[in-house]
């Protein structure tokens, strides 16, 4: 048993704050501090288990290497470049750059892309995933900033690059852009469609431009109406896209080994507003800045060319690429401009200066589409090699790699909802989601599908593949697709087919003016029907009113009698007394016999007029019953028809939404008629 107790001191190590100003825990008996640090202590320790355990190289992820990579992947056999063994080797990463970050960005990394088969070479190559808990392990790594043990760190994540806000910027304020004026006339008339070389759709209308044979076709996306024909007299168009607001088109293409050429369209007259360009070879890529003052262009011969739209002075000729340029795209911003080549060379530039921004390397295949997101964040690649690739323009990775068509991409393009259209050689057309989960497939073509557009509100997919069939596709029900030409038949024949149409047209517009007519004429009789009920029962209550005013009437007169009728009682009760009176004196005095007859024959007089007011009185009586019958039967009447008049109305009512959508019926066929026939007039027009 202890004497004496012993003060020590508290702990530093286990609270700052005690340790250097608690009088309490200075001056606390030594029993007391040992109890206490053993109670912190153990709920330290209680916190640490409680904690997620860390994931790191050494203790988690070197053993999976070891099971299923080091035979492969070690210092003393780097293949790709690339060892596994230590992690300083995982982290410098291999010959075509690093395979890991320590942003926490999984989706992101090439080694993970590469164990889930999201990209190739598949790893392990020839032979199944690994297994999912293997895979999570892997991941968890990544996401918890690539520790090399637990005495490591993880640095904050960086903000998820596939993250979009939809935004307007770029629309019109005004309407948007539709041909208004394009001519119609097929400047060359094929025997049959070549392959689909280019496919855009306008960023804000229902409206698409396909490329065919000297020439790009103007279709309405929503209701496949050729809209108009704009001549490209210099070949094949090869790229076409809309400018920023879709009021202009913009279109590269040319003759292989002749010329290259870019031409600038207004969509609404089809004017040509501008042509850039004299190359000795066919312009593959071709795009123009959000204000139409520069055009890029790239081809077979490998330089990246930058004119003045106004000028037409060449600004800047870039020699990076190495092979033939097959896609040139400006970002939705003007800030960048971006080029894919044939080997898989995928540079980004500074639009303004023409200084590189960015070498994407990771393809293993040519590169051939290139689309941007409408942020201008994200940067989307299609390659031979059968991914999509999306770019981080910040941190200058591929943050998402999908594998989207065996054989290879064709094309590639985003709608404002930051979702993909491809196409490919797997005969497919597909649609994915912003975080590249693919939503639907497409499989109506029987050879490579070339080329792909994503209408302005997301609802229609047009691709066209190697045979030249184009496909316009309902994206919630692709079985109501419909098919458009690239090549349109000559005016003439559609002038025929347009008049067969309208005579089609009109032969219904006869009926259904007869049925106009008709459900007009039965409106008429219910509003005729309703309207004399109305009338009848406003007579009625009109004759009511009346009654009730009469009674009303009698009764102030009959009030005013019997206001009247005191007076009277007191004035013949007063002449009765002086009849009396006079009578009793007429014993006395005979003199009194002439006042006597006269106040008898004032006396009568009264009476008489009293006799005659009592009947009036009575008869008042009878009168005001009268009228008060007379205006009960009256309303009576009227709330009887009224009881009816609600079936009227509805017979009214449903006479006029006849009417109305018979009108309607009338009208659309009448305006189908007029606008047949004015295209007919401008095909007419044209063939003469």
């Amino acid at each position: 048993m202890l004497t004496k107790l012993k003060r020590v001191p508290f702990p530093a190590s286990l609270s700052p704050a005690m340790s250097s100003g608690s009088t309490m825990v200075r001056s606390m008996p030594a029993r007391f501090v040992l109890l206490f640090v053993a109670v912190a202590a153990a709920s330290v320790g209680q916190a640490a288990e409680e904690a997620p355990k860390k994931v790191t190289y050494e203790d988690d992820v070197k053993p999976i290497f070891r099971q299923y990579c080091l035979n492969c992947h070690q210092q003393s056999d780097k293949k790709g470049g690339l060892a596994l063994d230590t992690f300083g080797s995982v982290v410098e990463g291999g010959g075509s750059g690093e395979v890991v970050f320590d942003d926490g960005d999984a989706e992101s990394s090439r080694l993970w892309q590469l164990v889930n088969h999201d990209d190739t070479p598949v790893m392990p190559p020839n032979q199944d995933k690994l297994p999912a808990d293997k895979l999570a392990v892997i991941r968890a790594w990544i996401e918890g900033g690539i520790l090399e043990n637990s005495g490591s760190k993880a640095k904050a994540k960086k903000k998820n690059a596939l993250a979009f806000v939809a935004s307007s910027g770029g629309k019109p304020e005004g309407p948007v852009a539709m041909p208004e004026t394009l001519p119609l006339e097929t400047p060359v008339v094929t025997s049959r469609a070549a392959a689909v070389t280019a496919i855009a759709a306008s960023p804000w209308a229902p409206l698409v431009a396909v490329a065919g044979q000297n020439q790009i076709v103007m279709y309405h996306s929503d209701t496949a109406e050729l809209l108009g024909i704009l001549p490209f007299p210099e070949g094949v168009a090869q790229d076409i896209r809309f400018n920023r607001d879709g009021s202009y088109l913009i279109v590269g293409g040319g003759e292989h080994s002749v010329l290259g050429i870019v031409a600038i369209y207004d969509v609404k007259t089809g004017e040509r507003v501008a042509t850039v360009g004299d190359e000795l070879d066919i312009v593959f890529g071709a795009d123009a800045n959000e204000t139409l003052s520069r055009v890029a262009m790239g081809g077979p011969q490998k330089m990246l060319r930058i004119f003045d739209v106004g000028s037409g002075e060449k600004l800047f000729d870039i020699k990076k690429h190495t092979d033939w340029i097959f896609s040139v795209a400006y970002s939705p911003d003007g800030v960048l401009l971006a080029s894919g080549d044939r080997s898989g060379g995928l540079v980004v530039w500074e639009a303004e200066t023409g200084r590189e921004y960015l070498d994407l390397a990771g393809h293993k295949g040519g590169i051939n589409s290139i689309a941007w997101r409408d942020d201008s964040n994200v940067l989307a690649s299609a390659s031979e090699d059968g991914t999509v690739k999306l770019w981080d323009m910040n941190s200058g990775k591929a943050i998402k790699s999908i594998n989207a068509h065996g054989g290879g991409v064709t094309a590639v393009s985003f709608d404002h909802q930051a979702r993909l259209a491809t196409a490919g050689r797997d005969n497919r057309a597909k649609l994915w989601d912003a975080t590249g989960k693919e939503l639907k497939s497409f499989s109506h073509g029987s050879e490579d599908m070339l080329e792909v557009a994503i209408t302005h509100d997301g609802n229609r997919m047009v691709y066209g593949d190697w045979t030249g069939a184009v496909f316009n596709t309902p994206v919630d029900d692709p079985n109501a697709m419909v098919r458009i030409a690239a090549n349109p038949e000559p005016a003439a024949k559609r002038a025929e087919a347009v008049k067969t149409t309208l005579v089609s047209i009109q032969e219904k517009l006869t009926p259904a003016k007869a049925n106009l007519d008709q459900a007009n004429a039965a409106v008429a009789a219910a509003q005729k029907s309703l309207a004399d009920l109305d009338q009848k029962i406003a007579m009625l209550n009109k004759q009511a009113a009346e009654s009730d005013e009469a009674a009303k009437n009698t009764e102030q007169a009959s009030a005013a009698f019997d206001e009247q009728l005191p007076a009277l009682t007191t004035a013949i009760r007063d002449l009765q007394d002086e009849v009396t009176a006079l009578r009793v004196a007429l014993k006395a005095d005979a003199s009194k016999m002439i006042p006597l007859a006269e106040s008898e024959e004032k006396l009568a007089g009264k009476l008489t007029e009293m006799a005659k007011q009592r009947r009036n009185r009575v008869a008042m009586i009878d009168v005001i019953k009268t009228h008060q019958q007379t205006a009960a039967a009256r309303k009576a009447e009227a709330e009887k028809l009224a009881a009816g008049r609600a079936e009227l109305q509805t017979k009214l009512d449903q006479a006029q939404s006849l009417a109305q959508a018979a009108k309607k019926a009338h009208d659309e066929i009448a305006a189908a008629a007029s606008k047949v026939q004015s295209k007919m007039d401008r095909l007419l027009a044209e063939i003469q």
